[in-house]
């Protein structure tokens, strides 16, 4: 039963993130297409290292725990790297409403992957934290959204 939850939760969201992503690229024309989006190359990475600094100097993180905390990052970089590389690999057929349902799933199948491969370090990094750090962590994320 929960996969079938999880199925149909994933199957709704690829196809509201396809009308949307059609829906932007209409509205804002071909430079804002979600294939072109995802695939740009930026300047600097993806994971916003500014962040993760400010977080450490906010919850005044002890040697171990920036050692788990950078473990964490370095996963998430990496798992952001593989999912974008293997989303950009081709150039997608988003002419139908089929071929987009087809890359927004295989997009968020490439997140899903990415967050099995970073949860288990950002969870050792959280228990990592005493109390005071973990309230002032959840506070820092509430207000991230």
């Amino acid at each position: 039963m929960r996969k079938l939850n999880v199925s149909v939760l994933i199957v709704a969201s690829a196809a509201f993130a396809a009308t949307l992503g059609q829906a932007a690229a209409a509205q804002d024309g071909p430079r804002r297409a979600p294939f072109e989006r995802l695939c740009a190359e930026r300047n600097g990475p993806s994971h916003h290292p500014e962040m993760a600094d400010r977080i450490a100097e906010y919850l005044d993180l002890n040697d171990t725990q920036k050692a788990a905390f950078k473990e964490f990052h370095e996963a998430r970089r990496k798992s952001l790297e593989n999912s974008k590389a293997a989303l950009c690999a081709s150039k997608p057929d988003l002419s139908s409403f089929e071929a987009r349902l087809t890359f927004g799933q295989a997009f968020l199948e490439a997140r899903l992957a990415a967050l099995k491969a970073e949860n288990p370090k950002l969870i050792a990094f959280y228990n990592s934290l005493d109390a005071k750090q973990k309230e002032k962590f959840d506070r820092f994320r509430e207000r991230r959204g």
